[in-house]
């Protein structure tokens, strides 16, 4: 199982993720991989989406979950909850989406600068 980011799943929709991490979702559309998304990212999917600063729908944004049962949102849990104080972090849904991989001790894809850059979890992007 690998953890998707916010701009992972965005980019993944937009057909624009480069080849590392596209391997990864077409190996989740064909059943090979699991992609965990954490909830926070959807909810800042549809925040992008209201306010126009991603152009895709709301059915597009939730139907590719559909795609293949291998693409999975996990829920913001009271143990995910109490293992962000851990991670120091510029921003709360940055510290959730990172205390989410290291809850399923999985890898990142993710082109965030600090995530990568603090070693917190391994990543993938390029």
């Amino acid at each position: 199982m690998i953890v998707a980011d916010t701009h992972a799943w965005i980019y993944y929709l937009l057909n624009k993720l480069p080849s590392k991490a596209n391997e990864i979702f077409i190996s989740a559309e064909s059943g090979k991989e699991t992609i965990a998304i954490p909830s926070i990212c959807l909810v800042e999917c549809t925040h992008l989406v209201e306010t126009g600063k991603i152009t895709t729908t709301y059915k597009e944004l939730f139907s590719r979950l559909e795609v293949s049962n291998n693409f999975i949102v996990v829920p913001l849990t009271l143990e995910i909850i109490k293992s962000i104080p851990e991670f120091k972090l510029g921003e709360m849904h940055d510290r959730i989406i990172v205390a989410t991989a290291k809850y399923l001790k999985s890898s990142l894809v993710t082109k965030d600068k600090e995530i990568i850059k603090s070693q917190l979890v391994q990543s993938i992007w390029n």
